[in-house]
């Protein structure tokens, strides 16, 4: 199976794994608006083909006031992605 996998075209790069777990954020965290999703850090497991994408990012309702900073109301998530298929497998906090 995985050569035909790989008999049509190259597997899931970063930016892929990166689009797929940002949408994922996007999609759980809908109702409250996330902002500022990006990329933090990442991890490939080539035996299992799996990413492991530290999603970093704001929801709007953790807006910083004058006891909190910006950076301790940045939230991180970590998606794993199956690079065979493209889905999401977990989502957990880091």
């Amino acid at each position: 199976m995985l050569a035909a996998i790989m008999d049509k075209g190259r597997l899931m790069d970063l930016k892929e794994a990166v689009a797929v777990a940002k949408h994922c954020i996007e999609d759980l965290f809908a109702a409250e608006a996330p902002r500022d999703v990006h990329l933090e850090g990442f991890l490939y497991d080539d035996h299992l083909m799996i990413w492991s994408l530290t999603i970093g990012f704001v929801l709007s309702s953790d807006a910083p006031d004058a006891l909190t900073s910006a950076r301790q109301a940045r939230r991180y998530k970590v998606v794993r992605v199956s690079e065979v298929d493209k889905t999401i497998l977990s989502v957990r906090d880091r």
